[in-house]
């Protein structure tokens, strides 16, 4: 499994021309937890965003991400009718909301999320209980759910 703290800040290098060319600034999943790809730039008033399809990175290894080359950045908008859920930035970011069960029973703060090896797949949550709580218990991991309801502060998982 790897963290996607890891992967977030990490260069984008192109293998054909050896340039770097991005940051990885995020990862987008859509509603299944599948990986869409990696946002290199918000969207803004005058710039339409851009990220990297999952289709297009060679490798993530611990150094930087990889892409075979220049063409693999896209427009955002290429991702219509998908609104893609980030990790740390966008109007629907995982990072920081409280992780309450059905029953209302809180179960800490989502800190990061864990993808399977070859970066497909969402499937778990590192959650904290504060800083104190990090040092002397450590955090608490937990599996993903198939069906997680995201508000604007809370993610309601089933018990």
């Amino acid at each position: 499994m790897r963290k996607a703290m890891d992967a977030v800040g990490l260069p984008v290098v192109c293998l054909q021309t050896g340039e770097t060319i991005g940051t990885v600034r995020d990862i987008l999943c859509d509603s299944t937890w599948h990986v869409r790809g990696v946002l290199l730039s918000e969207q803004g008033w005058f710039q339409s965003g851009t990220y990297i399809p999952t289709e297009h990175i060679h490798a993530v290894g611990e150094s930087c991400l990889t892409v075979s080359g220049k063409d693999a950045i896209t427009p955002l908008p290429h991702l219509a009718g998908l609104e893609p859920v980030g990790i740390v930035t966008g109007k629907t970011k995982l990072k920081g909301k409280a992780v309450i069960t059905a029953s209302g029973e809180c179960l800490g703060r989502l800190e990061d999320v864990y993808f399977s090896a070859n970066w497909e797949k969402l499937v778990g949550y590192e959650l904290s209980n504060g800083w104190l709580a990090d040092i002397t218990e450590g955090r608490k991991r937990l599996p993903a759910p198939a069906s997680v309801i995201i508000g604007e502060e809370n993610l309601i998982v089933p018990d």
